[in-house]
C-alpha cells in the first residue's frame, strides 16, 4: 500500500478529544517511604553517636575529645590531593617542555637542529603538510598550558585549605591546653 493512502484516513479523520481546560489535579507519584510504615528502630550505638554528635559544645577542650571532629583534624586527605595535583603538575610540565621542544623544532628555532633541512620548505605539500602539523602542536601546547593553569591553581586552593586546618588544629589544641590546665 502506498504511504500517501496509509496516511490518508488520519489526515481526513475528525480530531481526537483533547483534554479539558479545568485544571486537574497532578497524578499520585508513588512514595519512597511510606508514611504509615513503622520504621525499625536505630541500634543503641546509633543513637548514642548521633546524640553525641548533635549535643551542643560546651567548651573547646569539649570539642577537642569528640572523635569527629579528631578524625576531621587528623584526615590526611587534602594532604593526600595536594601531593597527587603536584605530581600531575609535574608530569604535565615535562609534557608541555616536550611540546615547546618540538615546535621550536619545526619552527627551525631550536640551536641544535637549526642545521638541518627536517622540511622542504620549497615543496608546497610538505610545507601545507608542516603548517598542519604546526597547527595541531600549537593546540597541543595550548591545552597543556590551559591543563597546567588550572591544575596550578587546583593545588595552590588545596593547599590553602591545608594550611588552614592546620592553623585550625593548633589554635584548637593551644586553647583546649591552656583551659584545661589553668
Amino acid at each position: 500500500m502506498p504511504l500517501a493512502a496509509s496516511l490518508e484516513p488520519s489526515l481526513n479523520s475528525p480530531p481526537k478529544e483533547t483534554a479539558s481546560r479545568e485544571p486537574s489535579e497532578p497524578p499520585v507519584r508513588p512514595r519512597i517511604w511510606s508514611q504509615s510504615a513503622q520504621h525499625a528502630p536505630l541500634p543503641r550505638d546509633t543513637e548514642e553517636i548521633i546524640e553525641e554528635a548533635t549535643r551542643p559544645l560546651a567548651d573547646i577542650p569539649d570539642a577537642m575529645n569528640r572523635p569527629y571532629v579528631q578524625k576531621g583534624l587528623g584526615n590526611k586527605m587534602l594532604e593526600i590531593m595536594s601531593w597527587s595535583l603536584m605530581e600531575a603538575l609535574t608530569a604535565e610540565n615535562d609534557y608541555n617542555q616536550h611540546i615547546r621542544r618540538f615546535l621550536n623544532i619545526l619552527l627551525g628555532d631550536d640551536p641544535d637542529t637549526a642545521h638541518l633541512e627536517i622540511i622542504d620548505n620549497y615543496n608546497a605539500q610538505e610545507a601545507a603538510l608542516r603548517d598542519q602539523l604546526l597547527q595541531l602542536v600549537q593546540e597541543s601546547l595550548s591545552r597543556s598550558d590551559e591543563f597546567l593553569y588550572r591544575i596550578s591553581e587546583s593545588r595552590d586552593r588545596v593547599a590553602f585549605a591545608v594550611e588552614q586546618k592546620s592553623q585550625l588544629k593548633h589554635q584548637l589544641e593551644k586553647i583546649a591546653n591552656s583551659t584545661a590546665h589553668p
